[in-house]
């Protein structure tokens, strides 16, 4: 005797995955995870006990299996934090051998291979079990290049043609007919992310024979397909671009992840060798210099009073392979929009722009502190990288003249003199993950309202340039910026908050006399409120 699959076993059944209904999982996925999830469906945490199998109601036969693999994965589990391979290699052969040894009884009983979910009695119970499991335990088999499990899947081909929802099988059928190949395996490429992708391509064909609509493809697949675009865009600008390895190795850090394991922006764990595991040991994208003419003509259509000061950042890249501005101070008085210039000059390079606000730091944390103690981080540059996966970004030291001037704890300009001196950046020792990192791609401009209080040292480090008020040329493009940035705050586009009108610029031009980009965003506040008062009378 044994009891009928519950519609939790049932969920994880091969025709499911044939037919799209399951996301297949990802390449460098658990391969076993079908089987997980049905040992899960029927036993839950606990594991099957062979001598008590009977008076359950459970066939032995079965019972025996789910219990080799109920062990096998418990086995696997801790295997796999004291040496990963290995303990990949034994759960495989465990799952193809009780593979086989399921396909053997469905020999044995003169049972055949097909989907078939009825049950009416205590043979087809056992039967419908058999097939249930013997297709499960294809799909992982084969994902870890099982011959066996290839040649019992390509027997069920000619009844996928046949059922219910023949349709969306043929799909299948199609798409793995284009391949040349179609039920070879090959390493990262097995069962099912080969047949989710002849689902789609299957689909697209059918569709075009038709002359019909296209056949909705599903999200996952959607999302997969995308995630798989944008990882080979960035492998090709890596391998034809210029490129730069930041950190060689977090071997040496405590924690299991290995270099490169994870994916920037993900689950990175708690440990700081999970955290720094995604960039270490690759190759990360060095920005290739734009197009400067017209990132010239379009940072000089936003600031026409600072063409100069444009031309002076942009002469050095010419002729440059990627994107590495000299150290820069930007000096003049305040509300002169020193901050926003600096962020949308790295914004038309291409660069990850990182504001760092110095106003009242009064410790040298920007370089990083040791993990010693509880509060350890790397230096920012080093962070800025990570976010961005590159390593051309731009770091803007904000208001630099008000850091503080205490010792106590460092000073951030100490740290900025170290950052910002080439030699030192290319083998900078970071005290958080105590090794040597290539900060040399990392561009740093500063802005500060004057000279007073800065360091001599910091000041010959720097090219200091100089931007004045703002005037009336500038007003046009000042006003858009504005409100554009009241439209994005607000959530509203150009039909419910238009730009200025002749008559608003003429008031705004008439009141704004002082050049400082603070008290225009004042004023044109001030005109936005005015409409909406007024929008309310009417």
């Amino acid at each position: 005797m044994t009891c009928p699959p519950d519609a939790g076993a049932l969920a994880c059944a091969l025709e499911r995955y044939l037919s799209g209904d399951a996301e297949a999982p990802r390449r460098a996925g658990f391969p076993h995870a079908p089987a997980a999830l049905l040992l899960t469906a029927r036993y839950g945490r606990s594991v099957p006990v062979l001598r008590t199998a009977d008076a359950l109601g459970e066939d032995v036969r079965l019972a025996g299996i789910y219990r080799g693999l109920a062990l096998a994965f418990d086995a696997y589990s801790h295997e796999v934090k004291r040496d990963r391979r290995e303990a990949e290699q034994t759960l495989a052969v465990q799952v193809s051998t009780a593979f086989d040894a399921v396909v053997g009884w469905l020999r044995e009983s003169n049972i055949v291979a097909d989907f078939s979910d009825v049950f009416t009695d205590e043979d087809a119970y056992v039967a419908g079990h058999l097939r249930l499991l013997a297709g499960v335990l294809a799909l992982c088999a084969w994902e870890v290049g099982h011959e066996p499990a290839r040649v019992y899947i390509r027997a069920l081909l000619p009844e996928i043609l046949g059922l219910a929802d023949g349709h969306r099988y043929v799909r299948v059928a199609i798409g793995l007919m284009e391949d040349v190949d179609p039920l070879h395996w090959r390493p990262g490429q097995g069962a099912l992310g080969r047949l989710a992708l002849a689902l789609v391509r299957g689909g697209h064909l059918l569709a075009e024979a038709s002359r019909g609509a296209p056949q909705p493809e599903p999200a996952w697949a959607t999302a997969a397909r995308e995630m798989a675009a944008e990882e080979a865009a960035a492998a090709a600008a890596v391998a034809n671009g210029p490129s730069l390895l930041v950190l060689a190795s977090v071997s040496h850090l405590p924690g299991l992840a290995k270099s490169g394991e994870s994916k920037p922006g993900g689950h990175t764990g708690s440990t700081p060798r999970s955290e720094w595991a995604p960039v270490a040991g690759r190759r990360l994208r060095l920005v290739r210099v734009p197009d400067l003419a017209e990132a010239r003509a379009t940072l000089a259509a936003e600031f026409p009073d600072d063409t100069a000061t444009i031309d002076a950042i942009l002469r050095p890249l010419s002729g440059r392979a990627y994107v590495s501005l000299p150290p820069t101070l930007l000096l003049g008085p305040p509300g002169t929009g020193k901050s926003r210039f600096a962020r949308r000059l790295g914004e038309v390079l291409g660069l990850a722009v990182t504001v760092y606000a110095c106003a009242g730091v009064s410790d040298s944390s920007f370089i990083g502190t040791s993990r010693q103690w509880s509060t350890g981080r790397a230096c920012v540059p080093l962070q800025a990288i990570r976010r961005a996966d590159a390593a051309s970004v731009l770091v803007v030291l904000d208001e630099l003249s008000r850091a503080g001037t205490r010792r106590d704890n460092g000073l951030l300009t100490d740290g900025v003199l170290a950052l910002t001196e080439r030699e030192t950046a290319r083998a900078y020792q970071d005290p958080y993950l105590e090794c040597a990192v290539d900060l040399s791609g990392v561009s740093y401009i500063a802005t500060a309202n004057t000279r007073d209080g800065l360091d001599a040292a910091l000041l010959s480090r720097f090219r200091v340039l100089e931007m004045g008020p703002r005037t009336l040329a500038s007003l046009p493009a000042l006003t858009r910026g504005i409100m554009a940035d009241i439209r994005s705050e607000r959530g509203l586009d150009d039909a419910w908050l238009p730009g200025l009108d002749p008559e608003e610029e003429a008031v705004l031009a008439a009141h704004w006399r002082d050049g400082s980009v603070r008290s225009l965003r004042h004023l044109v506040e001030g005109l936005v409120a005015a409409r909406d008062a007024l929008a309310t009378r009417m």
